[in-house]
């Protein structure tokens, strides 16, 4: 049996008669706080239940089926721990493999934490990320977004304009974003000894602007007194757009917004699904479209000496994302900081993918939500 297998089974020891918390549920992510004007677009990846054309997927999804539904009860001392265990056996064994290459004991309990929700579901246990002190952060993030005076709408968002004090920028935003900077986590790791985050000088590539405020803040950092820039992608020119705006509200950051989608090849026209904050790119024809870009094409065009941070939130497209960045990563070896939450095996996948580009990163998880949303798997 695996430390993997061990550790989640421990944790159903655990809580298997918890029913006290005190941490609260997630209350503000995604929407939730009805303080704020929110249009929640997003949703965390489901696992697949079938495929019509492969009988083996099809057993197996029916074993699985069968498995959940062993699982069902009202809490979970009701549930079957056979099933847990096929549960866990079926669909989650092999996600032992990735657990292994994180690089800290954090990131470890981390990970198991957010494999066994996805076994239980988030009002069934608590994330050790989700503290009452980040809690308690949010509200100070709220009350500075309540207080503010300028406002912009955006994909059905309302964003206050926040002044913030490291990096000395002015930013339309909202309360979450304000959050994980106060806490140290927008785009950044920070435990014990272990900070990885964009630094001064740095050259950054920006996958998923949204509505620029993290961009922005990015390029504030890479621009504190030296030369560093962001390159910044993104699917919509709305988001371009009031990317635009966001800069200009900040002389000296340096953004080149770039209307390519990254993927693994080039030039190929595809449709955007879902014009928002979660959009994404779709074989199905629609209205709007967007030319497809590798990282490596780009950086080679550009003649870019090199490459230090790369973040990507490109809801669901990251693997052919990095796919199209291995020479990139390969000879740069820079900071990354990929979103491992879209599709319901990132956690397997992304860490695989990125171990067999470069065998020598380390791994650290980071989660800002209550729930499982929000996953940043941080490389160095």
């Amino acid at each position: 049996m695996s430390g993997f297998e061990d550790r989640l089974k421990q944790m159903h020891d655990l809580y298997a008669t918890r029913t006290v918390w005190d941490v609260p549920e997630d209350y503000f992510s995604w929407g939730r706080d009805k303080r704020h004007l929110l249009d929640d677009s997003e949703a965390l990846a489901e696992e697949p239940v079938h495929n019509e054309k492969k009988p083996m997927i099809k057993r197996l999804a029916r074993t699985v089926r069968y498995a959940l539904r062993k699982l069902r009860g009202s809490n979970i001392q009701d549930r079957d721990p056979q099933g847990f265990e096929d549960l866990l056996r079926i669909r989650y064994a092999s996600f032992a493999s990735t657990y292994d290459l994180m690089s800290n004991e954090a990131s470890k309990t981390l990970f198991a934490e957010l494999i066994y929700m996805k076994i239980v579901g988030p009002e069934n246990m608590r994330l050790s990320t989700f503290t009452n002190e980040f809690v308690e952060t949010y509200e100070k993030a709220s009350d500075s977004i309540l207080n503010a005076t300028g406002e912009r709408l955006i994909y059905g968002w309302k964003l206050k304009k926040v002044k913030f004090d490291s990096p000395s920028i002015e930013l339309f935003t909202a309360p979450t974003v304000v959050n994980n900077h106060l806490a140290g986590r927008l785009y950044e790791y920070n435990h014990g000894d272990v900070h990885i985050s964009v630094c001064p000088g740095d050259i950054v590539i920006d996958g998923g602007v949204g509505w620029g405020d993290t961009t922005t803040y990015l390029a504030a950092k890479a621009s504190d007194g030296k030369a560093g820039k962001v390159f910044a992608f993104d699917i919509l020119e709305d988001g371009l757009t009031v990317l635009k705006e966001q800069v200009a509200l900040n002389p000296g950051v340096n953004v080149e917004p770039v209307f390519l989608a990254l993927t693994d090849v080039n030039d190929e026209l595809l449709s955007v699904a879902n014009p928002g904050p979660g959009a994404y790119l779709s074989d199905q024809k629609g209205a709007t479209t967007v030319k497809t870009c590798r990282i490596d094409t780009f950086v080679s065009n550009r003649n870019l000496e090199t490459v230090n941070f790369i973040k990507m939130d490109i809801e669901g497209a990251e693997i052919p994302a990095l796919t199209g960045a291995s020479d990139t990563i390969r000879n740069f070896k820079p900071k990354l900081a990929i979103s491992a939450y879209h599709k319901w095996d990132d956690l397997l996948a992304i860490p695989t993918l990125i171990h067999s580009i470069r065998n020598d990163y380390e791994f650290y998880l980071d989660c800002t939500t209550g729930f499982g949303g929000e996953i940043v798997l941080y490389c160095r």
